[in-house]
């Protein structure tokens, strides 16, 4: 009996393990980027009086799909990230016997990764391919872009991550991207108001990546890894770090200003010493930098869609 309840106990782990491992590898924190694009479109559309059309069943189903298309690219992403850098970033079950794959030798694991960043895109695709069905076809060269895009940071044979175009087009592909084509599901027209208006909160999204590539700025200059930090300088990542920081406040006060934002939106203000704070442990190359910046993301942007749907 003992031993059968050790054998119960050592089985548990393991699956407690491997699924716990399945959830690191998803990057769950990172979801507040697509959560936040995509809420980020709606927001312009509910200014512009387009989001809701009438059919409140209609518009909450289309509210519900734009945001969890949104969520799986951003995972399918993670996932293909971590499988293409698990060779030495995450060495999940590295005791595990290998197999061929792709040209290289991975465990079981690994491969289940990416066979789950494979299944999250085509989930992507199914849904974009259902919201166009039901709004416009104008979207389909975006939501391709996307998922190409998404696949390309760190998949190979594109790699641009190590081309230094990591943070720039995780930008382009995580911020104004996704704000226009979750706001043109709901207005049926191209615009670039969305994409302005939505500059403080997506200029976060660079940061992000930067506070990642200082942080593995020694590693990844080890390893000949070219990311944009690598090929600039460490120094010149800080200025970058603090200048794109610094916008997305600067841009806040214009647009109150100009009367683009409510003026509540200066209560985005008080998270500066949370930007201070997630800058100073960036510019060390510190750990904490990456969750920190994560955490001011998330603030900065709740406070200000708030004020958004709000105003």
């Amino acid at each position: 009996m003992y031993v059968k309840n050790v054998t119960k106990g050592s089985f548990i782990l393991k699956i407690t393990k491997f699924l716990n491992e399945i959830w690191k590898a998803s990057r769950p924190l990172s979801l507040t980027l697509a959560f936040y694009s995509t809420t980020l479109g709606m927001a312009v559309a509910h200014l512009e009086g387009k989001l809701f059309s009438g059919n409140l069943a209609f518009d909450l189903k289309l509210i519900f799909l734009a945001t969890l298309a949104g969520l799986f690219v951003q995972t399918g992403t993670n996932f293909i990230n971590d499988y293409f850098e698990c060779e030495y970033k995450n060495l999940h079950f590295s005791d595990s016997k290998k197999y061929k794959f792709l040209g290289k030798k991975r465990n079981p694991f690994d491969i289940l990764i990416f066979l789950l960043g494979i299944l999250s895109f085509l989930i992507t695709a199914l849904l974009g391919l259902y919201i166009i069905l039901i709004t416009t076809k104008k979207l389909l060269l975006i939501g391709l872009i996307g998922i190409i895009g998404g696949y390309a940071y760190t998949g190979e044979p594109i790699v641009y991550k190590k081309r230094g175009l990591g943070t720039p087009l995780s930008f382009v592909l995580m911020g104004p991207l996704m704000v226009m084509g979750t706001h043109l599901a709901f207005t049926h027209y191209y615009s670039w108001r969305p994409v302005f208006l939505g500059l403080p909160i997506s200029l976060l999204i660079p940061v992000l990546m930067l506070s990642n590539e200082l942080r593995d700025f020694e590693r990844d200059s080890s390893l000949g890894i070219k990311t944009l930090t690598v090929r600039i300088g460490f120094k010149r990542a800080k200025f970058l770090y603090l200048t794109l920081l610094s916008s997305s406040y600067l841009l806040t006060i214009l647009f109150v200003f100009l009367n683009l934002y409510p003026l509540t939106a200066l209560l985005t203000l008080l998270t500066i010493p949370l930007a201070l704070k997630a800058y100073q442990n960036a510019a060390r190359a510190e750990k904490k930098g990456v969750p920190i910046t994560n955490q001011l993301h998330l603030s900065f942007g709740l406070i200000q869609l708030l004020t958004l749907f709000l105003s």
